[in-house]
Formats: structure tokens, C-alpha cells, sequence
């Protein structure tokens, strides 16, 4: 719209009329204006037709829904950018968490299988069945089971120590019941023992001997470690047996 095409009315400014006509002006203003108009049918019949085509643009062009986009909250780049982000940088902190599980599980998994035999002692002390940890101080009257685990298998030989330098056969001997043979992985040996009040410290010792010709009798396994513990440390310390490998579990018991 051009300048030229705006009416113009004694004592009302142009834009003063246009700022009427778009709600726009003060309480004070507005009765000017319309006071005007009354004393000017010009003036009033201007309004009036203005007023008729903004109505008739409404109908047309609603203000409905420009107003809803021109109020809806506008997203920020960045709050887009983080709710994208979000179910990555979830994944990276689940995996930044679990990798360096896996691989340390990987590598405790390796460096049990490059060191061969390993034990457990599992106790049951009532009805609270548990491992034998560091520190742990075991009673009379409790039970204990062994697991073992190796890459290989083989012969497996258990056999008990005191600190008084008794060896006794358990499993594994001709006279504790026969061979007892392993293939590779965990097993839990059958059986359970039974802690007595005897006023002596105890070890367990497992000797895994492999399915070979040249592997050590029961007999010679026994001698290995009845000349072992006539050392004075208990538990003794065990030189390695040809053709074998071995895990020593001390049983520290309360003594009365």
C-alpha cells in the first residue's frame, strides 16, 4: 500500500489510524480517534471499511494457525542435536562399562588356561554354602568340596596334609576307590570332608597327571609329597612333579 492511497483526516495522524484499526493504541488514543470519527462521517465510514476488509481477510486467510506456529516453542539445533545424541552416548557408556569386562574376563579365562590346574574349596558351614576365600578361618564340623579346572585333564590325585607330616590318600587311589580321570574343564569333585577338631593344621593338594605312558604312579605321587612335608614350613612348598601339575589349598581351621 502506498502512501497516496491512505486517506487523510484533520487531527489523525495516518499512522495513528492504521495503529486503531490493528489494536494497537492506548485507552486515550483510541477515544481520540473515535471521537473523531463522530464528528467526521468520513472518517467513519474509512473505519467501517476497513474494519469489513480485515474481516473479509480473516474468513480467508485465518490467523489461527500462523499464530499456533508463531507460538509453538522453536526446537534449539542443540536440543536436537542431544536428543539425538542420547541413545548413543547411552550405547558408549554401556559399552565403555562392559568391554574392558569382557576383556579382562578374557584375559583371566587365558591366563587360567596357561597356568594350568587351578582349585576351589567350597564349604559348607550349615545350611550357608560359600568359597574359601583369603582370610577365611574354617571350623570343626565344617564340610568342604573341591572343583577343579584344567585345559588338559588327566589322572587327578587329592591327598590331605597335616602340619605333623601326614599324607593321606582321597581320591584317585587304588585304595580310596580306583582312577579317578578328568577331561578338560570344570568339575566338582564327588564327596565331601568333614573337619574334625583335631588340634593340626590341614592342606589339600591336587596332582593332575596327563593320560601318558610316562605319567607318575599313585605310588610315586605320594612319595613326591610325603618327602615334601618334612620340610618345617607348613604348608610346605612344592617342587614341581615331572609329568604333572599340582594346586595346594591350605585349610586354616580354628584350633581350641
Amino acid at each position: 500500500m502506498s502512501l497516496s492511497s491512505i486517506p487523510r483526516f484533520p487531527g489523525v495522524p495516518d499512522l495513528m489510524l492504521e495503529r486503531y484499526l490493528c489494536d494497537e493504541l492506548s485507552a486515550e488514543e483510541a477515544r481520540r480517534v473515535e471521537e473523531a470519527a463522530r464528528v467526521s462521517p468520513a472518517l467513519s465510514a474509512y473505519l467501517r471499511e476497513r474494519r469489513a476488509e480485515k474481516a473479509a481477510f480473516a474468513l480467508v486467510r485465518p490467523f489461527g494457525p500462523m499464530r499456533a506456529r508463531l507460538e509453538a516453542p522453536r526446537r534449539r539445533r542443540w536440543r536436537e542435536l542431544w536428543r539425538w545424541s542420547q541413545p548413543v552416548l547411552v550405547l558408549g557408556v554401556v559399552l565403555a562399562a562392559v568391554l574392558p569386562r569382557l576383556v579382562t574376563f578374557e584375559e583371566v579365562e587365558r591366563v587360567r588356561v596357561r597356568g594350568g590346574l587351578t582349585a576351589r574349596v567350597l564349604v559348607k558351614r550349615g545350611e550357608a554354602v560359600f568359597e574359601q576365600g583369603p582370610g577365611v578361618v574354617l571350623r570343626s564340623g565344617d564340610r568342604v568340596r573341591v572343583e577343579v579346572e584344567d585345559a588338559e585333564g588327566g589322572a587327578l590325585y587329592v591327598l590331605a596334609l597335616s602340619e605333623r607330616g601326614r599324607v593321606t590318600p582321597l581320591q584317585g587311589f587304588p585304595t580310596t576307590g580306583g582312577a579317578l580321570t578328568l577331561g578338560p574343564g570344570r568339575w566338582v569333585l564327588p564327596g565331601s570332608l568333614e573337619l574334625d577338631d583335631a588340634p593340626e593344621q590341614e592342606a589339600l593338594v591336587m596332582v593332575l597327571a596327563a593320560d601318558a605312558g610316562d605319567a607318575p604312579s599313585p605310588e610315586a605321587v605320594q612319595r613326591w609329597l610325603e618327602q615334601a612335608v618334612r620340610e618345617v614350613d607348613f604348608p610346605p612348598t612344592l617342587t614341581p612333579l615331572p609329568g604333572t601339575r599340582h594346586a595346594l589349598r591350605p585349610l586354616p581351621k580354628e584350633l581350641p
